[in-house]
């Protein structure tokens, strides 16, 4: 009987499921943008168990399932000609490094490797399009990142609770074994060389591996602070960003990942140097306190991993192999340095480096600017870059024109903005980037593009209207 009510409590969540699911299709195709809001909360649910997959074999999300919905919706209105297509000069350099990367594919060794890479970027580039066309108000941008960050701090405080309550994980997780220490979502490994004896237990959520969670959290860090910013003095609502704060810290410290620190403490002086935050005495002092606190009271392990400086030297195991990868990357690049040995060619780095000692798993060289001049050559670097700086550009400049429109608030979301693009691009030297999803990363990016045409848009409204004369104005 247990079992039968277990079945038929099942089928039940199954088909409330398929009612909700098409109740929301429905949603979505009358507007679109609801689509895109509900795929921004759908994002960050990966990163806390299973909670955002739908299967227990393929990796089938609920935000992929969002976003083919909300793409479907955004094309049958622009067809109806409902939506119209909006434009930045800059955002086409990314299908640009589409075609470079399927033109590296041409004699590479590992066709059946690059073409999923390059069917994953086929998506990102469509994603990133899709995140400029909807987010289409000002209304709508902030709602949009607004969302994003709370559901991001619910989800990242999953990993929190999960570092030090394991029977709370989920048994089936994607992103590490099904048996053994990793299924709880807590990695647990000894350290070796500087290390050896060292009982590391870092928490990484669903992601794979700890250091993408620090970054999903460094992405929001910045627009967290706007936030409160944005909020009036004496509202309550200044406390909430506080709270999320306090869990992204929080958060990152349980994923031991040295990158994650560094990361903030870039995110910090950003934002110190776009006045976000403002460096008084007393804060300083507040800072070295808790800097002591952590010193003393902090896990020995943690202490060990993160805030001892030989973490951080070419003594340390890990960081000493990274290197080793990061030379014959480079040597493959100096072989191919126009388009590179093929784009997503993971494995034909083993040509230059053979003492890797797990060949069986695919190997990178934990940079993402070296990986994608060795795969797509200087051509596919070139036009990679130049599409983030053309963005970089935009950014500061609209950021001034929100300025001039009398616009304050929306002038620190476009720093919050373009100080989390900016945290990305750094953390490319030490991570592998643009042949992974990301979808984390591409919204705030599809962000500062929408930002770029909203600001465009404001600005020659009032240009238009301050050219109109009086009584026509008035009809």
């Amino acid at each position: 009987m247990m079992v039968a009510a277990f079945q038929s409590s099942k089928e039940m969540l199954l088909v409330l499921g398929a009612c909700g699911g098409v109740g929301l299709s429905l949603l979505i195709m009358r507007n679109p943008r609801w689509g895109l809001l509900l795929t921004a909360c759908a994002i960050p649910m990966e990163t806390a168990g299973r909670v955002g997959y739908l299967t227990e074999r393929l990796a089938l999300t609920v935000s992929k399932v969002l976003t083919i919905v909300t793409l479907v919706a955004w094309a049958i209105h622009f067809a109806m000609r409902r939506i119209r297509f909006r434009r930045l000069p800059w955002m086409y350099l990314l299908p640009g490094f589409w075609c470079v990367a399927a033109l590296s594919l041409i004699g590479s060794a590992e066709s059946k490797n690059g073409t999923e890479a390059l069917f994953r970027l086929a998506t990102t580039v469509v994603f990133f399009f899709l995140v400029v066309q909807l987010l289409d108000s000002v209304k709508v941008l902030k709602l949009c990142l607004t969302l994003f960050i709370l559901v991001s701090a619910v989800f990242s405080s999953y990993a929190l609770v999960q570092r030090f309550m394991p029977q709370t994980a989920f048994d089936v997780r994607y992103g590490w074994e099904d048996k053994g220490d990793r299924r709880s979502g807590v990695e647990r490994n000894v350290g070796t060389g500087i290390m050896a004896g060292v009982n590391v237990e870092r928490s990484s959520g669903a992601s794979g591996h700890s250091i993408m969670l620090a970054l999903n959290i460094c992405l929001v860090f910045a627009p967290t602070v706007v936030l409160m910013a944005n909020a009036k003095r004496g509202d309550v609502r200044q406390l909430l960003p506080l709270v999320l704060l306090a869990i992204f810290l929080g958060t990152i410290m349980a994923t031991y990942a040295r990158t994650g620190v560094v990361l903030i403490a870039a995110c910090i002086v950003l934002m110190v140097m776009r006045r976000l935050i403002r460096i008084s005495p007393a804060v300083i002092m507040v800072g070295f306190v808790a800097c002591c606190v952590l010193a003393v009271a902090a896990p020995k392990s943690y202490r060990d991993r993160v805030l001892s400086g030989e973490a951080f030297s070419k003594k340390e195991v890990s960081i000493a192999t990274r290197l080793e990868v990061l030379d014959a990357a480079a040597r493959q690049y100096v072989d191919h340095p126009f388009l590179g040995v093929g784009y997503g060619n993971r494995y034909g780095i083993f040509d230059y480096y053979t003492s890797y000692p797990d060949k069986e798993h695919a190997v990178s060289p934990h940079n993402a600017y070296i990986q994608v001049a060795s795969q797509t050559g200087a051509f596919g670097l070139s036009v990679l870059m130049l599409f983030f700086w053309m963005a970089h550009s935009r950014m500061r400049k609209s950021i001034a024109e929100f300025a001039e429109l009398g616009r304050p608030d929306m002038a620190r979301v476009g720093h919050g903005l373009n100080i989390s693009v900016l945290v990305f691009l750094v953390s490319g030297f030490a991570m592998d980037l643009f042949d992974k999803g990301m979808p984390h990363a591409w919204l705030i990016i599809g962000m500062c593009g929408a930002y770029g045409v909203l600001s465009s848009e404001m600005g020659e409204a009032r240009g238009g209207e301050s050219t109109v004369a009086p009584d026509t104005a008035l009809r």
